[in-house]
């Protein structure tokens, strides 16, 4: 049986083969070829099929798809989702790509226990996926010679399940525990940004000369795959906040294209994203934050409802009887729902009530670019966009310079892409930042009242570049 995959002649990668010795010693073919351990089974008549040829068969489609795999770099595909349930960590089915370019993928909810962690002064986990193997399904072993065919014979477990295991890696950063219980997440979420950043070695960071040395890396790095970290909040271990964001990292780019990002002091896209969403995702889950007061109104109303609907069916039951039992029944009810009532009026209140500044609400410093709620009267009157401008300075502090531009969705949209390599934004500086106001139809002036107004609920924040040009003359 000829050879016609390699391109040459037959008697040619025969005589190489006899050359280089047994082809389970030396798999690298003649001295100008290497072998990259990615290796198929070579089938002819008569080759007598055993397990190490099965093995062969399934390291190459492996191996393979691992070689692609690691060429489209590593990171979240979908799902993961990690949240708290009743004390356990809780970790949602999905789909991730390891550094050596091997899917992780789950189908089920992984749970961990968290009362046997003892949480220090600055102690946080990671929350690490992995693969994981493991071996089921018992079978009788046929045909070995040397068995007693009376003996009962012997079993092994014939399938390989590929899963994925999930782990928590304790982690420090000084001085964790001694910040205010709601400055934590920022605060390390700021300074796992910085050390990402710091990794990647950018020659700008000390830009005294160009560097001599722009030859390519030999081997990329090979980070774990992180879905989010866990924080104790003061001095209890059964409280903890989940922090995706500060974690995990969507698939991106490929690894060279990472590389050169971070070795040149650019952000890669992921990196960005992932900025963008720790502030969002922490603004949004802030106990206080108005949609979630909407949220709690609406969940109220929705049990008052129910509870009328059932309890006064009872009611009605009861109407035409004098007993005590039933006088009572009706005063329980009524009651209740009074009580239920009362809890729609206090979260409509909470939902009414101005929100803190962000510092007050942990924040020591912001991404790049990002969204704010914003709650003031809409329209293009002057009144509107003096309130509109309060309110956003109420928010983020008197310490930034702040300038108010207008535009469309879809510019604004483009305005926060272009901070991608941009520095973060420290509320206690005096950073140049623009807040972009939405409109529905842009007039062209720069001016609120020339458009038809904002379109209300929020607004943008982008840094500034920060360029000083002249003629050169």
């Amino acid at each position: 049986m000829t050879i016609a995959d390699s391109g040459a002649p037959a008697d040619t990668v025969t005589a190489a083969t006899t050359q280089t010795g047994t082809p389970d010693g030396n798999s690298d073919g003649t001295p100008g070829t290497a072998g990259g351990g990615i290796d198929r089974l070579h089938p002819f008549d008569g080759l007598f099929l055993r397990a190490e040829h099965l093995d062969q068969i399934q390291d190459y489609a492996r191996e393979f798809g691992a070689a692609v795999g690691r060429s489209g770099g590593p990171g979240v595909v979908e799902g993961f989702q990690v949240f708290i349930e009743r004390g356990e960590l809780q970790v949602g089915a999905g789909l991730a790509i390891d550094s050596a370019g091997r899917p992780l993928r789950s189908g089920r909810q992984v749970s961990l226990p968290l009362k046997t962690l003892k949480p220090e002064n600055d102690t946080f986990w990671w929350v690490v996926v992995s693969r994981a193997n493991w071996n089921y399904g018992d079978t009788a072993v046929q045909g070995l010679l040397c068995e007693d065919p009376c003996a009962g014979g012997t079993t092994n477990k014939q399938f390989t399940a590929e899963g994925v295991r999930i782990d928590l890696v304790p982690d420090t950063l000084p001085g964790l525990g001694a910040a205010k219980d709601s400055a934590r997440r920022n605060l390390l979420a700021s300074w796992l940004f910085g050390q990402e950043q710091k990794s990647d070695t950018p020659w700008l960071a000390t830009p005294a000369a160009l560097p001599a040395d722009w030859e390519p890396p030999v081997v990329y790095g090979r980070p774990p795959v992180r879905l989010a970290v866990l924080i104790p909040i003061g001095n209890n271990p059964a409280q903890w906040v989940v922090d995706a964001w500060s974690a995990r990292r969507e698939v991106g780019a490929p690894p060279p294209e990472r590389w050169w990002q971070g070795r040149l002091g650019m952000r890669p896209w992921n990196v960005f994203v992932a900025q963008i969403l720790q502030f969002q995702a922490q603004l949004a889950e802030w106990r206080g934050d108005p949609a979630g007061a909407a949220v709690a109104s609406a969940a109220a109303e929705e049990e008052l409802a129910h509870t009328r609907a059932e309890l006064m069916e009872i009611v009605e039951k009861a109407a035409n009887t004098r007993s005590q039992v039933a006088l009572a029944m009706k005063a329980k009810v009524e009651e209740a729902i009074e009580n239920v009532g009362r809890r729609i009026a206090d979260a409509q209140a909470a939902q009414a009530l101005p929100q803190p500044p962000l510092a007050e609400r942990g924040f020591g410093d912001l991404p790049p670019a990002g969204y704010l709620p914003v709650q003031v009267s809409s329209g293009g009157s002057a009144a509107a966009a003096s309130g509109l401008h309060q309110e956003v300075v109420r928010l983020l502090g008197q310490q930034l310079n702040l300038r108010f531009c207008h535009g469309t969705p879809a510019d604004i949209a483009a305005a926060v892409q272009q901070a991608q390599h941009r520095g973060r934004i420290t509320l206690q500086s005096a950073a140049d930042v623009d807040i972009l106001v939405p409109v529905a139809d842009f007039a062209g002036s720069g001016d609120l009242a020339a458009t038809d107004g904002w379109t209300g609920g929020w607004v943008a924040f982008v840094r500034q570049n920060q360029l000083s040009c002249s003629s050169g003359r």
